[in-house]
């Protein structure tokens, strides 16, 4: 088969061909339809999860979806044909987090699919059964794609926060996967939703798909935190921030930026970076600084539900064959990606 293959942790991208893999007694394989060419991907490459050299080389991707073509010999609950997609982290299953239905906090964690197993930048993989999860009827594999992590992600951060009607939730990286589908999912609560970005053709994009039910916002230049205020009734500012770009100058302007009572979120997991304010600072607006880890299996699921029901778009700017893909981290690494790249395998 055809694969995209890291050599090292940080090195380039290429294109080869590998054995068809062969699912283990507990595994699945499953026939590629769809893959998220993402950021956090690349982050993965750099070795912003894991950079053990024991792991390399290795073929990355996670947020995928397809139809199982294979099953192991002690896999009783799949069938070849069955419709699934990939939950992200590689979890025991029988630690109190897991049993309590928080797979997202197992404290038996052996590491993350494209990571300490192979991913889904190929036209087949292997997934352990109880990481595939069912595609509902109606959704297209690009939109399970999407539900893997790009919906699933935010639908765990709104609901870590509480996020209703009385919120403004500001979103800094608001046209990345994750920005845009939070921003809608966010808007869907009934939240007010201020979208920020750096460059105005990424705004013009979220404008694009969200609509009036979100405000863009510039996040260039010096003045961010004085045009969060302006843009919040009474000058309050945003009840919830979510970062999804780990740009401490950024995150620095929402914190002084903050309603009274907020909340700031962070997902990134960028190495050698800090975000420290003063113990004075959370007092006296009684703030919370918030991490968020990916979403229970449950959540994935119910992402899928929300798409395939049409309450939120799947946003995909752009759908590429396996050729394609190291060329698209490029442009990640570059920043002039937005939205959602799919890798196709079969195109």
């Amino acid at each position: 088969m055809k694969a995209v293959v890291l050599p090292d942790w940080g090195e380039e991208l290429s294109v080869e061909q590998r054995a068809v893999p062969d699912p283990a007694p507990d595994e699945v394989r499953v026939e590629v339809r769809a893959c998220g060419v993402t950021r956090t991907v690349e982050n993965a490459i750099q070795g912003g999860l894991d950079d053990d050299p024991a792991l390399v080389p290795r073929v990355p991707g996670h947020e995928f979806a397809g139809r199982v073509d294979a099953v192991g010999d002690a896999v009783t609950d799949l069938s070849v044909g069955d419709r699934v997609l990939a939950y992200f982290y590689l979890t025991c299953g029988q630690c109190d987090a897991c049993r309590r239905g928080e797979a997202n906090q197992c404290t038996d964690f052996g590491g993350w699919v494209g990571v300490n197993s192979e991913g889904a930048y190929a036209e087949y993989a292997t997934l352990p059964a109880a990481n595939a999860l069912p595609v509902p009827d109606g959704l297209s594999y690009s939109g399970a794609a999407v539900a893997a992590d790009g919906l699933a992600t935010p639908l765990h951060i709104c609901e870590r926060t509480a996020v209703g009607d009385d919120d403004t939730v500001l979103v800094v990286g608001a046209a990345g996967r994750i920005g845009i589908h939070l921003s809608q999912l966010a808007a869907a609560r009934g939240a007010h939703v201020l979208a920020a970005d750096v460059r105005p053709d990424r705004l013009a994009h979220v404008d694009a798909v969200t609509g009036p039910a979100v405000e863009t916002v510039d996040a260039s230049g010096t003045d961010f935190a004085e045009r969060l205020e302006s843009a919040t009734t009474h000058g309050d500012g945003p009840t919830v921030v979510v970062d999804t770009v780990g740009d401490v100058g950024t995150l620095r302007d929402a914190w002084d930026a903050l309603a009274m009572g907020g909340q700031v979120v962070s997902l990134t997991t960028h190495h050698e970076r800090s975000f420290a304010p003063e113990l004075n600072e959370f007092v006296v607006k009684e703030a919370s600084l918030l991490g968020s880890r990916y979403a229970t299996k449950q959540q994935v699921v119910r992402a899928a539900r929300l798409l395939a029901d049409g309450r939120v778009d799947p946003v995909v700017t752009d759908e590429v064959g396996l050729d394609a893909v190291p060329s698209v981290h490029a442009a990640i690494r570059d920043g002039e990606t937005h939205g959602m790249t799919v890798l196709d395998p079969s195109r």
